[in-house]
């Protein structure tokens, strides 16, 4: 088990560890907090489908649309993990129409994850703004970050929650070409949202909280 893990609890339950993999996340906590304060919200999970997220989004009464935006990038963007050269800007606004769907402010919340280490920096960046036209104002989105010592390439994870405070982060057994981020290029990254939050945990991986 992560040096960082904590219990797994329901109410009326007992204290019982985690599952091996699972990880406390004070970013989670944030996004957990907006989740029980609100009603009916729109959340965007860019990790895939996840049955544990699933069932955790819906149980709060909120509505949750999964995307995995990697996979979809490497189908529409053949080789982009070779560095391939420079994007189509059309072709990257039609990706964008494909896989962020959504009107102007109708998003409450995003689970990024790490997805934007994997993408070119072109593509990153017009993901990023589209985030930002469909979130609501004060809407809050999560990402992760390797750490600045991460090698060239680092294995896909999957990440799922848990609970209202545990991560569950499995490696997906599969290696790409990662970008890499500090905290300064983190913060240009996303500089157009009105405050980035960035948590260190224990295994070294930037957990950052952007609102919008």
């Amino acid at each position: 088990m992560n040096p960082g893990a904590a219990t797994s609890t329901k109410p009326g339950e007992a204290a019982r560890p985690a599952p091996e993999g699972a990880r406390r996340s004070h970013a989670l906590e944030h996004i957990t907090g907006a989740l029980l304060r609100g009603e009916a919200m729109q959340v965007l999970d860019l990790g895939g489908i996840g049955q544990q997220t699933v069932d955790f989004v819906t149980g709060l009464g909120h509505r949750l649309y999964a995307e995995e935006l990697l996979r979809s990038a490497e189908e529409a963007f053949p080789g982009i993990d070779e560095d391939t050269g420079p994007l189509d800007e059309r072709a990257i606004e039609e990706f964008l129409e494909r896989t962020i769907p959504f009107p102007n402010g109708s998003v409450s919340a995003v689970l990024a994850w790490d997805q934007f280490h994997y993408l070119p920096a072109a593509l990153a960046e017009a993901v990023v703004q589209r985030l930002h036209r469909v979130m609501k104002p004060e809407g809050l989105l999560l990402a992760l970050f390797h750490p600045e010592s991460a090698g060239p390439q680092a294995t896909l994870s999957s990440c799922r929650i848990i609970d209202a405070q545990n991560l569950l982060v499995r490696p997906r057994g599969a290696t790409r070409r990662t970008r890499k981020f500090t905290p300064r290029t983190i913060e240009r990254f996303l500089r157009e949202f009105s405050s980035v939050k960035f948590f260190m945990t224990r295994d070294s991986v930037q957990e950052v909280i952007a609102r919008r």
